[in-house]
């Protein structure tokens, strides 16, 4: 079996970020000084079956918003040198989670571009977790990890969106990164970059 594990690390003046990503592990370990993004990291590295080990820190004195961008940076590069040169993953996910009274719908393709397209409303904050840094964190992920994301969140209460778009971000890269029988990477162009 492929190794399909990479460590990577950040530190800045306002944050210190250490990333272990497993793709045939489903080991997580996560800890960051917001519980709710904690809260929402631990549902992506569940629901994904992806090994993550995750230790960041950072200024959130002054806002949440460096730790949530370097965190998604960290797992985003991860992520990306895990998957290696992509042959033989499945490339495509996608995935329709309700959460009560609200729903997602995520579709990606690691396709090496990294192109994130958001529809829906997550404006408040849920102890100082910001629907601004949700959104930020998928368009950081995106670019960094060269996967397109496309999700659509519906519904009312903040917490129930924002959980249903990371759990239905997490099943659609579960698929995705799935090792298929071909071998091969699946582009006619031969490459995912």
């Amino acid at each position: 079996m492929v190794k399909r594990k990479e460590r990577y690390e950040r530190k800045t003046k306002e944050t210190n970020i250490s990333v272990k990503i497993d793709l045939n592990s489903a080991d997580y370990e996560i800890s960051t000084p917001i519980p709710f993004f904690t809260h929402m990291l631990e549902n992506l590295a569940k629901h994904s079956g992806i090994g993550m080990k995750i230790s960041a820190k950072g200024d959130v004195e002054v806002d949440e918003h460096h730790t949530v961008e370097d965190t998604a940076i960290a797992i985003g590069r991860a992520l990306s040198k895990a998957l290696g040169d992509k042959k033989g993953i499945e490339r495509f996910g996608h995935a329709i989670l309700p959460m009560d009274e609200s729903v997602a719908i995520c579709g990606i393709d690691i396709s090496g571009r990294g192109i994130f397209r958001f529809e829906g409303d997550v404006r408040g904050e849920i102890k100082n977790f910001k629907g601004e840094n949700f959104i930020h964190f998928f368009e950081t992920l995106s670019r960094e990890s060269g996967i397109n994301i496309y999700l659509e969140i519906k519904g009312f209460n903040l917490h129930h969106k924002m959980e249903a778009g990371f759990k239905a971000f997490a099943i659609a890269l579960k698929n995705a990164v799935k090792m298929s029988v071909e071998g091969d990477v699946k582009s006619t162009k031969g490459s995912l970059d």
